[in-house]
C-alpha cells in the first residue's frame, strides 16, 4: 500500500478528557443570574438535556449544528432573550471546562508523520476547541489541513466529510488511512469512504476486525508496515 496522506480523529486520539459537568452548570447558572435570569438548577439541567437531544437527532442523520446553535436552542428553552455576546461567553466557558490534555507522544508521533505524509485532523464536535489546542500547542504547524465538522454541517460516518478531506489534501481514498478510536464514526466512515482504517483500541466498542493499534504511539511503526506491504 502506497500511503500518501494520514487523517487523524482528535478526542481518544490525540488528546483525551472531559467536561466537569457540576462546576460547568454552576458556571452557566451563575452567569444567567448576572443578566438577571435566576433559573433553578433542575430546570436548567432540563433545558440544556433536550437541546443535546435535539442535536443527538441532526446528528443521528450525519449531519452537525454548531455550539452556537446547540446553546440557542438551550437558551430559548429558557426564555432567555440572548446575543452573540452570549453565546459567545457560553462557548468560551465550556472550552474552560472541556480539559483535553494531549498524550505524552503526540508530538514525536506527529513531527514523524508530517515528514512523510500529508496530515489532517477531523474531529466530530460542535465546538472549535480541537483546532485551538493545537495551536496552543504548537502542533496545528504538522497539518496540512483541519476540520472540525462544525465547520462542515456534516460528521463522521458521513462519506460526505471525508471526501471534502480527501479533496482538499488532493489524494485518493486507497492511498489514505484514517486514525480513531471509534469504530462507528471513524472506521466504518474510512471504510465506506475506501479509506484504511486503524482502530485505536477503545472499551464499549463493536467489533472491528480491521488494523488496530493500542495508543497513537504505536502509529508509525505500523504505517511503515503497511507501507511495505506487511499486514498488523
Amino acid at each position: 500500500m502506497e500511503i500518501k496522506a494520514v487523517i487523524l480523529d482528535f478526542g481518544g486520539t490525540l488528546a483525551d478528557g472531559g467536561l466537569d459537568w457540576d462546576p460547568y452548570h454552576e458556571n452557566i447558572r451563575s452567569f444567567l443570574a448576572s443578566h438577571g435570569y435566576h433559573i433553578p438548577m433542575k430546570r436548567l439541567k432540563k433545558a440544556l438535556r433536550a437541546a443535546l437531544a435535539h442535536l443527538n437527532r441532526v446528528r443521528a442523520k450525519g449531519k452537525e449544528m454548531t455550539f452556537e446553535e446547540v446553546y440557542s436552542i438551550f437558551l430559548s428553552n429558557l426564555d432567555v432573550r440572548y446575543d452573540n455576546e452570549m453565546l459567545e461567553y457560553l462557548h468560551e466557558n465550556f472550552k474552560r471546562h472541556y480539559v483535553s490534555p494531549f498524550f505524552s507522544c503526540v508530538k514525536d508521533v506527529l513531527f514523524e508523520l508530517s515528514s512523510r505524509y500529508k496530515v489532517a485532523l477531523l474531529s466530530n464536535t460542535m465546538s472549535d476547541q480541537p483546532r485551538l489546542l493545537l495551536q496552543e500547542a504548537g502542533l496545528d504547524k504538522y497539518f496540512d489541513a483541519i476540520y472540525c465538522s462544525r465547520d462542515l454541517g456534516v460528521r463522521k460516518p458521513n462519506p460526505k466529510i471525508f471526501d471534502i478531506v480527501l479533496t482538499e489534501l488532493g489524494v485518493h481514498p486507497l492511498n489514505t488511512v484514517h486514525v480513531g478510536d471509534s469504530v462507528e464514526a471513524d472506521m466504518y466512515g474510512a471504510r465506506d469512504s475506501g479509506i484504511t482504517g486503524v482502530w485505536i483500541k477503545s472499551p464499549d466498542q463493536p467489533v472491528w476486525n480491521g488494523h488496530a493499534i493500542s495508543s497513537i504511539c504505536d502509529l508509525p511503526a505500523l504505517l511503515m508496515a503497511l507501507g511495505d506491504g506487511e499486514s498488523s
